[in-house]
């Protein structure tokens, strides 16, 4: 078992996110989202300002009118693609770090996230369900707290989860539990819940692997963005790639729905990746 009060100082030592991405990720958790509120944050922030102009200029390339205002690039994308938009570009530095015990080299646990971000954000024309804004930031972080983890996983833990994996036939989130006392989701919950960012994000990220009715929405929707990036090659995982049947039927998706988001997440990915590099 790891010690619990160094898990929770290694969560907190992450880099916190600014202050105005909590406030932004607070009106949009309002349902009530002041327009104005939305629009004086972005523009007081240059980087994000650009990519949101870029992203809406992008978005309605096919109708031919261009975009040159904050107000109405806001209105185009959207105030959870913006949230999720502000929070990568704050975050993709850590989130593109190696992790070796965990299979993934440079960049690929950052590509996974902006993947099941992606999967959120195109769910909603598969899914029979209303997709809530928050899951697109909530999928985007929902693996988080594997930065954490990592840093206690000597050799001979990192030999044990893989033995319980391979010989005790359990998931990799249930040997995380068993061996260590914790799993990454429940840190991933822990990091965010530090940062200030809503219970709507941060709840549903502890919950992203086997999503219960009483977890709600957002949670089967990360659920779903998680194995839809991993069916698309975005990371790796010794899970099965199967999503959990209470989650679809909830969501409102069969396999063919599901067939079709993997395959719209695939086709526009590389796109979507550069969105958030900008």
């Amino acid at each position: 078992m790891l010690d619990q009060d160094a898990l929770v100082s290694a969560a907190y030592e992450l880099q916190p996110l600014p202050a105005s991405i909590m406030r932004l990720a607070r009106i949009v958790e309002s349902r009530d989202a002041d327009l104005r509120q939305i629009v004086e944050l972005v523009s007081l922030d240059q980087g994000l300002t650009g990519s949101v102009l870029r992203l809406a200029n992008s978005a309605a390339s096919a109708t031919g009118r261009q975009i040159s205002l904050v107000r109405d690039a806001v209105l185009r994308v959207g105030g959870g693609t913006l949230l999720s938009l502000a929070v990568g570009q704050r975050v993709r530095g850590q989130m593109s770090a190696a992790l070796p015990a965990y299979d993934l080299a440079e960049g690929e646990l950052w590509r996974h996230s902006v993947a099941a971000a992606l999967a959120t954000e195109r769910a909603g024309s598969v899914c029979r369900a209303g997709i809530p804004p928050e899951a697109f930031t909530a999928a985007l972080l929902h693996d988080v707290g594997k930065l954490v983890l990592v840093r206690f996983l000597s050799r001979d833990l990192q030999e044990l989860l893989e033995r319980a994996r391979s010989e005790g036939h359990v998931a990799a989130l249930e040997a995380e539990r068993e061996i260590l006392g914790v799993d990454h989701a429940e840190l991933g919950e822990l990091v965010v819940q530090h940062w200030g960012l809503p219970d709507a994000i941060a709840r549903p990220i502890a919950a992203h692997h086997a999503p219960t009715e009483d977890d709600g929405p957002v949670a089967d929707a990360v659920h779903l963005a998680d194995v839809i990036a991993k069916r698309i090659g975005a990371g790796r995982g010794r899970d099965a790639l199967e999503v959990d049947a209470g989650a679809a039927e909830r969501l409102g998706i069969d396999d063919d729905g599901i067939a079709a988001l993997a395959d719209g997440v695939a086709e526009s990915f590389d796109d979507v990746l550069r969105r958030y590099a900008a």
